[in-house]
This record gives C-alpha cells, structure tokens and sequence, in this order.
C-alpha cells in the first residue's frame, strides 16, 4: 500500500472517532500517559500540520498552539488538516528528504512516520472514549515495518515511547505494531 493513500485513509478513519467526541470526552484520559483527549488530538494534530508545513517547503518547530479550543467545530479541523496533510505529500512526493526539528529523514520514512501519527492516535483516541477503531494491515504494517527495523531505545528512554508490550509474533500485525509502541492491545 502507498503510504499517501494509507494516510489518507488513515485520517478517515480517525473521523469516524472525532464524530463521536463531545465536549465531555476532551477531558478524559487516554491511553498516552499524561495526556487526555485534547492533548493527544492537539499533538497529532499539530505534529500532522508541521509535517503539511515542511512538505511545502518551510520551516516548522514544535509547538501548533491549540488546535481543539472547546471542541467546537472539531470535525472540520480534522477533515481540513486531513486534507491539507495528504494534499501536500500528494504535491511532494516521496523523494528527497525531510527535516523536522527532531531530525532529518527520507520522505518516504517520514510518510510512514506520518501515518503513524494519525493511525496509533486515533487507535489511543478511541481507546479514551471507549470506542473501537479497527485497524488496517496493511496500513498497520507499514508503520510496523518502519518501526520495527529502527532502534527505538532513545524514544523510549526519552519518554517519545512507553516501554515495549510484548506480543505473541504470531498475533495480527496490528497487535505487534501497538504492542511495539507501547500500546496494549
């Protein structure tokens, strides 16, 4: 599978998850410690526009401010920087480099990183409010296949990732890549 057209899915997805979201839910814990909904949407929300942002060319730091305020109109600004997101690897491509204030990798890893920032949080975000999003192999897979071939020990020691949850290898590859970033599933 294309990473683009994974992330596009990816987005659509998460959608589906944003749909339910009430104002209530902004405040409740996810799976992410330290983090509640508004949080973690703020996060991938703000990491998936700072990548939309080097993708054109510009130079991006960390910090998108907040991006869910009260919740209001929350559906449309997923969709928006959804849209924005894909259109701009859509205009990009996949070749050359991309540098984000946390390094410099190749645009196809960074896609995939991408993905993965969409994907696992909406997976967190669903967790949070207690719903259920089902996750693609072969989108799964991809973010498994980056991670999985990467040292990942720095992230975790710097608290980027949780430690580890071991899975039987036989499992879906959807379980080994939440149980290699940390989730459990």
């Amino acid at each position: 599978m294309n990473p683009i057209d994974a992330l596009e899915r990816s987005w659509n997805d998460g959608a589906t998850i944003i749909a339910r979201l009430t104002a209530e839910d902004l405040n409740r814990p996810t799976v992410c410690a330290g983090w509640d909904v508004k949080q973690l949407l703020n996060h991938t929300m703000g990491e998936c526009q700072m990548m939309t942002m080097v993708n054109h060319g510009e130079t991006a730091g960390n910090d998108r401010g907040d991006l869910v305020g009260d919740g209001d109109g929350l559906g449309e600004t997923w969709v928006r920087l959804g849209e924005e997101n894909v259109a701009s690897w859509r205009a990009s491509g996949l070749d050359g480099e991309r540098t984000y204030f946390y390094g410099t990798f190749p645009a196809g890893a960074s896609a995939v990183i991408n993905l993965g920032e969409v994907l696992v949080h909406s997976w967190d975000l669903a967790r949070g409010i207690g719903a259920h999003l089902e996750l693609d192999p072969e989108q799964a897979a991809l973010v498994h296949g980056l991670y999985a071939a990467i040292p990942l020990e720095g992230m975790r020691k710097g608290g980027i990732l949780a430690a580890e949850v071991p899975v039987p290898v036989e499992v879906p590859v959807a379980e080994r890549m939440l149980g290699l970033l940390g989730r459990q599933p």
